[in-house]
């Protein structure tokens, strides 16, 4: 049986089957003065769960058909999935609408999300998150810039990042090219001499041998 509805307060207040419903003027929806059951609802909600004496089913929404918040006639609620519901209005917001979506996102939406990521809780949810998708990682083939040698990693390179089979290949590839070289004084005759920076040695090559040091 449908139940009426009635306006006050220039539509700002409804009722209907024996509740009061203000309107938020924010968002044009009617919610409950106090509690049905164990929450606040919406007005427009309430009456097709009323009419249809069933529950809204999880991940649906009940769609003003002709976008007036207002006529909350059980003839123009529909129920439809959220996902066709955030598609109607999403076409239908304006401009101003979708700058103030932004403006919020940026002053408000982005702070927490980056106070909640640099949390504690935060980088947990991000290390559990790295290695769950790094066990997923499928393996890709590389070639050993320094031996030639084929093999396979989950690890990603770019495209200008040179690869290595093991730590002994990259080790000796930077020997070789020289990267890691320093300029040293010789202990013994004071040559300035290049060598690796991890390398112990103190003596130019002329001088390393210890029968030059008497």
């Amino acid at each position: 049986m449908l139940h009426d509805i009635q306006y006050f307060d220039n539509n700002d207040l409804a009722c209907y089957n024996g509740y009061s419903f203000r309107r938020d003027k924010k968002t044009g929806y009617y919610l409950s003065s106090k509690p049905i059951g164990k929450r606040r609802v919406r007005l427009h909600r309430y009456i097709w769960e009323t009419e249809s004496n069933r529950q809204i089913p999880r991940g649906y929404d009940i769609h003003h058909v002709d976008g007036d918040k207002n006529n909350n006639h059980i003839d123009n609620l529909m129920l439809i999935t959220k996902h066709d519901h955030m598609c109607l209005h999403g076409d239908e917001a304006t401009e101003e609408t979708n700058n103030k979506r932004v403006k919020n996102l940026i002053e408000k939406a982005r702070p927490k999300a980056s106070e909640w990521h640099k949390s504690e809780m935060g980088r947990e949810w991000h290390r559990q998150h790295a290695i769950k998708v790094y066990s997923n990682l499928e393996p890709v083939e590389y070639t050993c810039v320094f031996c030639g040698k084929k093999y396979k990693t989950k690890k990603r390179y770019g495209k200008s990042e040179n690869t290595f089979c093991s730590n002994n290949c990259k080790a000796a590839f930077r020997r070789a090219s020289g990267v890691d070289d320093v300029e040293k004084e010789c202990k013994y005759c004071g040559k300035k001499f290049f060598t690796n920076k991890y390398a112990p040695a103190k003596y130019c090559p002329e001088h390393r041998d210890r029968k030059y040091r008497v």
